[in-house]
């Protein structure tokens, strides 16, 4: 198994540095900034990670190591989309505190999260090495 920490900190480097440059890019060329778009760049990161576990990994990675890596790239991005907004921003926590925001971000959560794992699974048939299985 790769260095956990190494992955999640490959993941949280694309996570913010492609929505920061999302951001510039929506104020700048006028970029339509739809939830979509948000699934995306959330997302993509992950064929990145894919591949650095592959490349990183000393045996064969086996479902269990997948879903470790999946699960905690979901866990960075629901702290980094939800947590964090709730503890500092009022109106993310009044959104939660409503039955409807709070079944708004869960919509757009459920997506991201299949969205990761088909990434996931992309940046991990991306690549040759011990991490795969076949190889």
């Amino acid at each position: 198994m790769p260095p956990l920490s190494l992955l999640a900190l490959r993941y949280l480097a694309w996570l913010i540095g492609l929505r920061v440059l999302f951001g510039l890019l929506v104020q700048v060329a006028g970029l339509p900034n739809s939830a979509a778009t948000g699934v995306i760049l959330a997302a993509a990161p992950l064929t990145d990670v894919g591949m650095q576990a592959v490349r990183r990994a000393t045996r064969a990675l086996h479902l269990k190591d997948w879903a470790a890596i999946w699960g905690l790239c979901l866990s960075i991005f629901i702290t980094v989309q939800v947590i964090l907004p709730v503890i500092f921003l009022a109106p993310m926590r009044a959104l939660l505190a409503d039955p409807e925001g709070l079944r708004q971000v869960a919509l757009l959560i459920a997506p991201t999260a299949a969205m990761m794992a088909l990434f996931l699974w992309i940046g991990q048939r991306s690549v040759k090495g011990p991490g795969r299985p076949g190889n």
